[in-house]
């Protein structure tokens, strides 16, 4: 009896601590519950803080274009023009952006244009604003002041919270400013006030965007009211006109909601054991949710930049497009491509690429707005849904973009050049596919690039077309060059005296079917799909070929850089050398800027060994690309060629003049020979003779011709200029 006595007086201690412990765990799971409910809410109402701010800073730039324009300084300015203040002003803020309330203020502050809901009215419903107005008013008299009549300067806004009879407004005073300086304000220029509904259209976009439950706004101030979190809207004068107020989130008790059953029962079990198993399932849930998120994560973002990937940007394209059947403004889709990536890659190695990737998409992402989707398809290939963009919106993003890219990189103490070409295509049909979509927008980018890159394009059906012809001579030409179809033309290079010192290689391509094909069409089908090299080794060995009819004059050949990079083109040169016995010291080979970049050892290694063949090497297009002093201290240069865009605006263009004769006395300086490209008139010799220039190229002399024309004009002591 008194074991059993014993037993029991221990036993109810054990269960008496055991639901002790357990008490005190529910209090302290419920005093955890409410601290995380209590720091959800209060980050909550941080976040919708902090995005209302955005929000009014987005609401005061939907008015800068029509308000930093010379045409608003025209007609709002100079004099008032009611009609065009009540179509551009008026009418347009309401429709386009939902502006309700619209006011010109003139230079004495006083109204003189109201328009309510699109629709002009009585100047005194101005009244229920001037409040307000009048202080945004004098901030922005104030920032006029202060900008000392820069008016082509920032735009110069002040925004705040304000109501009335007509509810609560986000309310922007604007000074109306030119943006080309073709029209220019009198004296103080007129200001725009004007109003944005808190009404219900903005408070469901707003509670979408940042995920809120039963967001609503309640006039004055709400702030007692309990279970619902608050953010009170103050006016200028921190007075609090509303409070936007919603019903928070509750992942504590949710959590706590999930537990407690599996709790209580393993508590009714064994209280040590409920509290081992308890600690167990936590530990599991919050793997397990760890987890999930980072499966979640790496199936829809890019691990190297943290964007949205392929298959995010489909679905957000795919929910932006069924948006367009409720009429929803139109969607842009932008295809964004890195400029010189390759190169960059290749020639300083993959991990500054990725640093280049990174940077250039952190870098992009600053110029879109919360609601667009800026993802990254893959390599150096980025993409971005713009929603509500038409046109004029889609182009003003893709200026951003390009400007954005437009400055250097530095990336481990290097100093990165690139830039982005971008093809743009504006949806507005319901039906269209995101797939078709992006086809679109990436034929745009292709044209882009094929304009000179560093551009944008917008999407036309005629691309599509265009893009499968260009595919057809794709096939044409690997077939023309297959049956060595191809010919060579041969433009002459003079002296000062007119004497033909030279000539240049050029090949032509005759298409049975379409004629006469340029090679600035042909050359780059050829570097895309990878028929460059066969290229440039059809026109040495024509070159080679024909060389022999002619002594005593140099032969320039253009040689790429994928021929410059592979690992035999010089044991292959040597072998066409020895092929035709040639002398190589009668050949030039050209090349350009670009591939000097990064100073890599394995092409300074192939241009030492062409020199060493008796090869002289020319610098093609000098001044358009990486133009640096130490390319020519470093490799084995002798000849410069000045490039054609510089010799077109001799006479026109100082700044032109100013450039050709620094090249040739920077040649002079490093004993190196000089020759202009392009020339086409007597006026550019000449001017290129007073620089110093000694040998030139281009139309003033001859075109491009056979290799038997060449013969005939070597018979000449001298070419005389074209008629």
């Amino acid at each position: 009896m008194t074991r059993k006595l014993l037993k029991g007086d221990m036993f109810w201690p054990l269960v008496c601590l055991a639901f002790l412990a357990m008490a005190l765990l529910v209090v302290a799971v419920f005093s955890l519950v409410k601290e995380f409910d209590l720091s959800a809410k209060a980050r909550e109402e941080a976040v919708v803080r902090n995005g209302l701010a955005g929000r009014i800073e987005e609401v005061a730039k939907q008015v800068l274009p029509q308000v930093v324009w010379d045409e608003a300084i025209i007609h709002l300015d100079h004099s008032l023009d009611q009609q065009w203040a009540r179509e551009n002003i008026g009418e347009y803020l309401y429709k386009s952006n939902g502006f309700s309330a619209a006011f010109i203020l003139d230079d004495e502050d006083h109204p003189v244009f109201a328009a309510i809901r699109g629709k002009q009215h009585q100047l005194g419903v101005y009244r229920q604003f001037k409040i307000d107005a009048d202080r945004l008013a004098a901030k922005v008299r104030a920032g006029e002041a202060a900008s000392h009549g820069h008016i082509l300067g920032e735009p110069i806004q002040a925004s705040a919270i304000s109501a009335n009879d007509y509810g609560p407004f986000i309310l922007t005073a604007t000074l109306v400013q030119p943006d080309f300086g073709s029209a220019l304000p009198d004296d103080k220029a007129p200001i725009l006030i004007s109003g944005m509904p808190l009404d219900q259209a903005f408070v469901a976009a707003f509670a979408r965007r940042f995920m809120l439950d039963d967001l609503h706004v309640h006039n004055g101030d709400a702030s007692a009211e309990p279970d619902e979190a608050h953010m009170p809207l103050r006016n200028d004068r921190g007075q609090a006109v509303a409070t936007l107020d919603w019903k928070p989130q509750t992942p504590g008790f949710n959590l706590l909601r999930e537990l407690v059953a599996p709790i209580l029962a393993v508590v009714f079990a064994l209280a040590a054991g409920a509290l081992f198993l308890y600690r167990r399932a936590r530990t599991a849930a919050q793997g397990l949710v760890a987890s999930e998120a980072r499966a979640a994560h790496l199936a829809y973002y890019d691990s190297l930049t943290g964007l949205p990937n392929r298959v995010l940007f489909f679905d957000r394209l795919g929910r932006a497009l069924d948006q367009l059947r409720r009429h929803a403004p139109p969607v842009a889709v932008h295809c964004i491509d890195l400029d010189r990536f390759k190169e960059v890659n290749d020639t300083f190695g993959h991990h500054v690429g990725d640093q280049l990737i990174q940077e250039a998409a952190k870098r992009l992402a600053a110029q879109c707005r919360g609601t667009d989707t800026f993802a990254r398809l893959g390599g150096d290939e980025f993409a971005i849904v713009q929603t509500d963009a038409g046109a004029a919106h889609a182009s003003a993003l893709a200026a951003r973009l390009l400007e954005a890219l437009s400055e250097p990189f530095d990336l481990e103490g290097m100093r990165v050049f690139t830039g982005c070409s971008i093809g743009v295509t504006v949806c507005t049909d319901p039906d269209t596919d995101p797939a078709e979509a992006l086809r679109h927008a990436d034929l745009a980018l292709y044209r882009a690039k094929e304009n000179g890159k560093s551009q944008y394009c917008f999407f036309e059906i005629e691309m599509d077309a265009a893009i499968k012809t260009r595919r057809a001579l794709e096939s044409d030409l690997r077939e023309a060059l297959a049956r060595d179809a191809l010919e060579m033309a041969y433009q002459p290079q003079v002296n000062r005296h007119g004497v033909m010192t030279g000539v240049e290689a050029l090949v032509r391509w005759r298409h049975p079917l379409r004629g006469d094909v340029s090679p600035a069409f042909f050359v780059p089908i050829a570097e895309e799909c990878g028929l460059i090299v066969e290229l440039g080794m059809f026109t040495l060995r024509r070159a080679f070929e024909d060389s022999r009819r002619w002594t005593g004059l140099k032969i320039a050949i253009n040689v790429s850089a994928n021929q410059l990079r592979l690992a035999d083109f010089v044991l292959r040169l040597g072998e066409l050398v020895e092929e035709y016995g040639v002398d190589p010291r009668q050949f030039e080979l050209e090349i350009t800027e670009g591939i000097l970049l990064g100073d890599d050892p394995s092409t300074h290694d192939t241009l030492r060994r062409l020199r060493q063949m008796g090869f002289s090497l020319a610098l093609d297009d000098f001044g358009t690309g990486y133009s640096s002093l130490s390319y020519l201290q470093r490799y084995p240069i002798s000849k410069i060629k000045i490039d054609r865009s510089f010799i077109a605006n001799l006479g026109v263009d100082l700044e032109s003049e100013a450039v050709v004769g620094a090249i040739v006395k920077l040649a002079r300086a490093l004993k190196l020979a000089v020759i202009a490209e392009g020339v086409e008139t007597t006026d550019q010799r000449e001017r290129l003779a007073a620089a110093g220039c000694s040998e030139i190229q281009g139309y003033l002399f001859s075109r491009p011709v056979t290799a038997d024309q060449i013969e005939q004009l070597m018979s000449a002591d001298s070419l005389s200029p074209a008629a």
